[in-house]
C-alpha cells in the first residue's frame, strides 16, 4: 500500500470513529430500548471496528488500522466490541449462539424448540465513547507523522 492509500484509509477510521462518537452523543440522550435506539448502538459498533477489521485497498492489498496504543482497559473493550461486532452485530455466528432444538415428542403436535444464549451484557454507551475518545485522541497524535511522511516525498 502507498503513502496516498494508507493516508486515506487513516482519515476513512478517523471519520468512522467520528460517526460513532456523535451517534454515541445523541444516544446519551435519547431513551434507551426502542428499535431505533437499538440499530443506532448497533451502528456504533459497527462504526468503531470498521478502521480495525481488514479492508480491500486493491485486488490483492488488504489493510486494517493497526490499533494505537491505549491502556490495557481500553484494549479489552476495543477486543470486546470486535467480538460482539464479527459474531452478533455484522454476522450472526451460530457458535455464538450455542444453539440447541428440542422437540416434545408427547405433544399431539411436535414443535420445534429454540434455547439460546441471549446476548444482553453489551458494553455501554458511557464505555464505548470513553473508547473511541481514546482511539481517536492517539489517531489525532498520528496526524502529525503523516504530515512530516508528506514533507518528505520527493
Amino acid at each position: 500500500m502507498n503513502l496516498d492509500e494508507e493516508y486515506v484509509q487513516f482519515q476513512e477510521s478517523i471519520t468512522s470513529l467520528n460517526r460513532a462518537w456523535r451517534t454515541l452523543s445523541e444516544l446519551e440522550r435519547c431513551p434507551s430500548g426502542n428499535a431505533v435506539w437499538s440499530a443506532a448502538y448497533r451502528m456504533v459498533v459497527v462504526e468503531y471496528c470498521k478502521p480495525f477489521t481488514p479492508s480491500q485497498i486493491n485486488r490483492s492489498e488488504r489493510y486494517r488500522l493497526p490499533l494505537p496504543n491505549i491502556p490495557d482497559e481500553s484494549k479489552l473493550l476495543h477486543d470486546r466490541l470486535l467480538k460482539l461486532r464479527h459474531e452478533v452485530m455484522a454476522h450472526s455466528d451460530l457458535s455464538a449462539l450455542d444453539a440447541n432444538v428440542s422437540y416434545d415428542n408427547t405433544a399431539y403436535l411436535s414443535m420445534p424448540l429454540i434455547v439460546k444464549n441471549v446476548f444482553e451484557d453489551f458494553p455501554s454507551i458511557t464505555d464505548i465513547k470513553s473508547l473511541v475518545e481514546t482511539v481517536l485522541d492517539a489517531l489525532y497524535q498520528q496526524e502529525a507523522q503523516y504530515e512530516l511522511r508528506f514533507k518528505q516525498r520527493p
